[in-house]
């Protein structure tokens, strides 16, 4: 893993293609922690509730948490160290938007994002309207020196669609039945290997 996350040490934005199964759930760890120095992490759930992000999060040097629902997932939890907020509408990214942008400049440090999941988003907005959020979003992480990463089940979707969100990112790493590939701008461009 540590290899993998030193592959990944100058990418700000991740896109994360996992099968639907949640086999990532320790690769979204291990992005999230970082070098464990006064972290700062925020979740950003259309699927779980904020009990269940924090539960994923079991190493006490996270110093703070923030936890942004979606839907109809609980956001209330039980720990000092936990702001929550929710969005009630799926559809309302301009909510969720203005959520994300004050858990960004809530804390001084490193903040990491895990955004879970695009999948579950584009069931709510079509992909323009999506790929207009993102490239928003993913410009307000990288002015404010947090990094990211994006959770999608690229079988869900076209892979046009897919193609045209990953634009908007550093880095992709995929998982599966082959492992774990990564590639990183340099390669995004380039068509190399991953």
């Amino acid at each position: 893993m540590a290899a993998m996350i030193s592959k990944l040490e100058d990418t700000t934005n991740i896109l994360l293609e996992e099968p639907p199964l949640g086999e990532g759930r320790d690769v979204c760890t291990s992005l999230l922690v970082g070098d464990g120095a006064e972290t700062n992490v925020v979740f950003v759930s259309f699927t779980r509730g904020a009990s269940d992000c924090v539960a994923q999060l079991d190493d006490e040097s996270i110093e703070n948490i923030g936890v942004i629902t979606v839907g109809d997932s609980s956001s209330s939890v039980d720990d000092e160290r936990v702001v929550a907020d929710s969005v009630s509408t799926p559809s309302d990214l301009t909510g969720l938007g203005i959520n994300i942008g004050k858990m960004l400049s809530r804390w001084d440090g490193p903040v990491f994002v895990c955004f879970e999941s695009l999948t579950s988003m584009l069931q709510y907005v079509d992909i323009q309207t999506a790929y207009e959020f993102l490239h928003a979003i993913t410009g307000q992480i990288h002015a404010a020196g947090a990094r990211a990463h994006f959770h999608i089940d690229p079988s869900a979707h076209d892979s046009k669609d897919v193609a045209g969100i990953l634009s908007l990112f550093d880095a992709k790493v995929t998982l599966g039945g082959e492992g774990r590939k990564i590639k990183t701008r340099t390669l995004l461009e380039s068509g190399g290997p991953g």
